[in-house]
């Protein structure tokens, strides 16, 4: 069922809502409410991570509708090849790392950390390994 939304999506639609949501979860100063629900010391980290990670697979699922409606149009499946999701993990480090930056020049109470830079890449870096072969599952490609 989820397939049959997913394919419907406008490639680029998924990781443009990701990539807006995470420069507002990170760059806003107070983006979410307060609240009294305390966290584990450094859920920050893992919080990026799961966000990184997401921006990662958000561009697997646009790449592979892509894929999708060039395969409707031509016939023909695209290669997939190393050097796309390099591009794609450099892409998304690149982000957090500018993010990072952008946090410690704009003063709004967020900080520039090197663990959260970090945890942005290992978050990519697991996401590498997991998304395509999700993908595949959510859109019945395999």
């Amino acid at each position: 069922m989820l397939q049959k939304y997913l394919t419907r999506l406008c490639p680029g639609i998924l990781s443009s809502v990701v990539f807006m949501t995470i420069l507002w979860l990170t760059l806003a100063p107070h983006p979410l409410p307060e609240s009294d629900v305390t966290m584990f010391e450094h859920a920050d980290k893992v919080v990026h991570a799961l966000m990184f990670g997401g921006m990662f697979f958000a561009l697997i699922i646009d790449r592979e509708l892509w894929w999708q409606r060039r395969y409707e149009q031509t016939g023909r499946m695209p290669r997939g090849n190393f050097r796309p999701l390099f591009l794609m993990a450099l892409s998304v480090i690149f982000y957090g790392g500018l993010i990072e930056l952008l946090q410690g020049w704009m003063h709004l109470g967020r900080g520039c950390d090197p663990l959260d830079f970090m945890a942005d890449i290992t978050g990519v870096i697991l996401s590498w390994l997991i998304s395509p072969k999700i993908a595949s599952f959510l859109l019945s490609r395999r």
